[in-house]
């Protein structure tokens, strides 16, 4: 599980809130805003999920869902792998979906 996100991660977290001037993660607890969070592999899901963490952790959000999605358009199963122990690795609820087959559309 990620147990700890690192000082200068967190730093740039709180920044960010300071720069926004609201109170959004406060309201998101108090309303107990729920989020779906999209999850691609790529660096800005893997900070966005980190960026959840921290306002869970430091706001006591609810906790967010993650969702990802493998078109298989082409094969990527080593990546996959790793997708699948990230995701793992949040404490977060996850859904992992594998699409068995492609239909394509023809004229």
């Amino acid at each position: 599980m990620i147990t700890e996100i690192p000082a200068p991660i967190t730093k740039l977290f709180d920044l960010a809130l300071s720069r926004m001037g609201n109170k959004l993660p406060e309201l998101w607890a108090e309303n107990k805003t729920q989020f779906l969070i999209s999850y691609s592999g790529g660096k800005d899901s893997s900070i966005l999920v980190l960026f959840f963490k921290y306002l869970k952790d430091k706001y006591q959000i609810q906790t967010p869902s993650l969702f990802y999605l493998s078109h298989g358009i082409r094969s990527i199963e080593t990546e996959e792998k790793d997708i699948f122990h990230f995701l793992e690795s949040t404490g977060f609820p996850f859904y992992f979906v594998k699409k068995k087959s492609q239909n394509w559309l023809s004229n």
